[in-house]
């Protein structure tokens, strides 16, 4: 038994220091690719790869990798949990409700994007953003794979990038159609205050750079709806891949915005596939 122990605390600060070095590289520019859940899974830890825009409101795509995990604590409903730049902990043992604190390293955008006039604006560095989350779970009586959650997420830039705020609510159904299946489907809204959405989505004098963009002011909103499908797959006892696919629309002001509208797309896909050791 202490063998086992050790060997789960091995891995789980293998994939922390791993995440430093993988979210740092160059490929991974927005790593949100591996929007994944493992709300079946009480621990487990992995690799992702997927595809994400080259900025949010792109129409170029590009690939990264990053690491996820996941740590219920033995006989309690807490836990952390890392999906590759989001770090969430659930501070209740409850099995009803969860609250905690989360922080996300936020990516910015450079002049390595492939849009040839985006690329000539000035630079958004990266950021961290804190916040908390809170979600309500039900889970049936019957089939505890069987479960729908109902979540918020608040973050705020705190790196001194935008300043803004942003928010997230959504929902969350599973449901097993096999033994080592199970399905899952979410949908959710964001919402973007003025200084979020004009630092990402505006163009002015101090960002326009060389790029020839027109100024344009965006303010917040609902600027952002999204559905996602996705499925774990049991292969074995111990072996996990979790699938996801992830599709949004660029909404309001946002959406109107010469870097979305004119350069890119409203329409933005995120793809993920990753394969996770199960601790037990």
């Amino acid at each position: 038994m202490r063998r086992a122990l050790h060997i789960k605390e091995l891995a789980l600060v293998g994939v922390l220091a791993g995440s430093t070095a993988i979210l740092s590289c160059p490929s991974v520019q927005a790593a949100g690719f591996i929007d994944l859940d493992f709300e079946n899974t009480p621990s487990v830890i992995g690799l992702g790869v997927g595809m994400v825009p080259d900025y949010t409101g792109s129409d170029d795509y590009t690939f990264g990798v990053a690491p996820f995990f996941r740590y219920t604590f033995k006989g309690q409903e807490r836990y952390v949990q890392l999906i590759a730049n989001e770090l969430t902990v659930n501070v209740l043992d409850d099995e009803m409700f969860r609250f905690g604190p989360l922080l996300n390293y936020r990516f910015g955008r450079d002049d390595s994007i492939d849009d040839p006039m985006v690329s000539r604006m000035k630079e958004i560095d990266d950021t961290v953003e804190a916040g908390a989350f809170a979600d309500i779970v039900w889970v049936s009586a019957t089939e505890k794979r069987q479960r729908f959650i109902l979540g918020a997420k608040v973050y705020q830039d705190v790196g001194d990038e935008s300043d803004g705020f942003r928010a997230n609510l959504g929902a969350r159904y599973w449901q097993p159609v096999a033994k080592p299946v199970d399905l899952s489907l979410s949908a959710g809204i964001v919402y973007q205050d003025d200084k979020y959405a004009d630092h990402y989505f505006g163009v002015d004098a101090d960002n326009v750079g060389t790029s020839g963009l027109p100024f344009f002011t965006a303010d917040g909103g609902l600027n952002e709806y999204y559905a996602i499908v996705g499925a774990n797959i049991y292969l074995s006892k111990n072996w996990l891949m979790s699938v996801g696919l992830r599709a949004s629309t660029i909404a309001g002001d946002p959406g109107d915005s010469p870097i979305v509208d004119q350069q890119g797309d409203s329409t933005q896909w995120i793809g993920g596939i990753g394969v996770g050791y199960i601790l037990w």
